[in-house]
């Protein structure tokens, strides 16, 4: 199991401080405001690991942040700390997963609302260096033509270039990457980091987090070495991904603690238990 960093270490990008930090609706919808550049009057509702369970076989999906503001507009807000390729298919699966639930609830399609996907991330996955990335469905054979189905997905790289960014984005991106404090924003976002640090039930809501994440990997690899089989180490890592995901995990966390990709994670936990 990858080890996990001591409560005092963690910073703003670390999953369980990013969805608390989060939580100050203030921040929140500063974060969104500058990575869209859009202004918004108040976040309606707000949800940190929102579960959204929909499928027959229970496969699911854990979003990291999750808010509406005061015209029904929604984002979904991911922490993406290792790199990977899938921000696609991920964004796909996560708009889908909330359309599902928005229509689970008696709407009809003229209702969907308006949805971002956002992915804030450490690593520059399309490597074209740009500080923002945004899309949005359009025809091939002319991109004039917008589909307007109002679901769009961002991904955030704090190592691109800034032209054209506000000074106060081009602040929260030297943030993400260096802990850099240069205005009231950033100030407030690592107050808010410290606040959180501080917080002794978050403290030991993590504590908890790594004794259960030590026990669950410790008994996966006495089933895996008893087995005595090839194929062992990859069933003990989906034996504990499935008790993780039972003890309230996200699949993030899972997937760091199995040393695995969070799409087999996904996968692994549809699976019965023995």
């Amino acid at each position: 199991m990858a080890r996990m960093k001591p409560y005092d270490e963690l910073e703003f990008v670390d999953d369980i401080v990013f969805c608390k930090v989060m939580r100050r609706e203030e921040i929140c919808k500063k974060v969104i405001e500058l990575i869209l550049g859009v202004k918004i009057k108040s976040i309606r509702t707000f949800d940190s690991q929102h579960a959204i369970e929909l499928t027959a076989n229970g496969k699911g999906v854990r979003l990291d942040v999750i808010v509406d503001d005061d015209e029904g507009t929604i984002y979904n807000i991911e922490m993406q700390t290792s790199p990977e390729n899938e921000y696609g298919k991920r964004s796909r699966y996560y708009q889908g997963m909330i359309d599902l639930e928005t229509m689970s609830r008696g709407c009809e399609y003229s209702e969907l609302r308006k949805c971002y996907v956002i992915f804030l991330c450490l690593t520059d996955p399309f490597r074209k260096y740009r500080a923002v990335y945004t899309f949005e469905n359009r025809c091939v054979e002319d991109l004039s033509i917008r589909l307007k189905d109002e679901a769009y997905k961002v991904v955030v790289n704090p190592f691109g270039r800034t032209e054209g960014c506000s000074e106060e984005l081009k602040s929260f991106l030297g943030y993400l990457r260096k802990k850099t404090i240069s205005d009231t924003f950033t100030q407030m976002l690592d107050d808010e980091v410290k606040n959180v640090r501080a917080h002794e039930e978050w403290r030991a809501e993590y504590m908890l987090m790594g004794i259960k994440l030590r026990e669950a990997e410790e008994k996966a690899k006495k089933e895996g070495l008893a087995e005595g089989r090839a194929e062992g180490m990859t069933e003990s890592k989906t034996e504990t991904a499935k008790r993780l995901v039972q003890m309230g995990l996200t699949i993030d966390q899972i997937a760091k603690a199995v040393d695995a990709s969070k799409e087999d994670v996904q996968e692994w936990i549809t699976m019965p238990l023995r």
